[in-house]
């Protein structure tokens, strides 16, 4: 008998929250293992993904905007920022075009140690994405970022 389109859907569907839940899972481990190895909280390896990836958009982030992206009080962020700091993970400098406001950046020395530890993950992972085609990586992509916002959407809806 032959499977309908919408059992194969539907099928498909499940395979996929279920491999999207082990990957967050795995991404969560690897996350905690990192941080423990670090001495810092998982909440503070949230914070510095936040700032690197600022940073890499040229739009380096304030400690309100990390309190937003964190969902955390500025009292708690500064915390986080100052365990950061200390770790020799963040810096703070005054921004270039306003030098009233204080911008976040990855330090060198903390790049360096995530280096370290993430540098092996990024081959493996190198190896499984040299796996698809340029078409299939954009396929991929499209779900990762739909999936993604729906998560998102999901939480900011309560």
């Amino acid at each position: 008998m032959a499977e309908t389109d919408d059992g194969v859907r539907a099928q498909l569907r499940r395979e996929l929250v279920e491999l999207v839940q082990r990957l967050g899972v795995a991404s969560h481990h690897v996350g905690q293992v990192f941080a423990g190895r670090q001495g810092l909280h998982q909440t503070d390896l949230e914070a510095l993904l936040h700032v690197m990836h600022a940073e890499s958009r040229g739009d380096p982030m304030t400690a309100g905007a990390l309190a937003t992206a964190l969902g955390i009080s500025t009292g708690a962020a500064t915390g986080v920022i100052d365990r950061l700091e200390r770790a020799g993970h963040l810096r703070r400098r005054r921004a270039e075009h306003d030098r009233r406001k204080v911008v976040l950046h990855y330090d060198d020395a903390g790049r360096a140690v995530a280096e370290e530890f993430f540098g092996p993950l990024g081959r493996l992972s190198d190896e499984v994405t040299d796996t698809f085609t340029v078409d299939e990586l954009r396929v991929v992509a499209r779900f990762l970022d739909g999936m993604t916002t729906a998560m998102d959407t999901h939480v900011a809806r309560g």
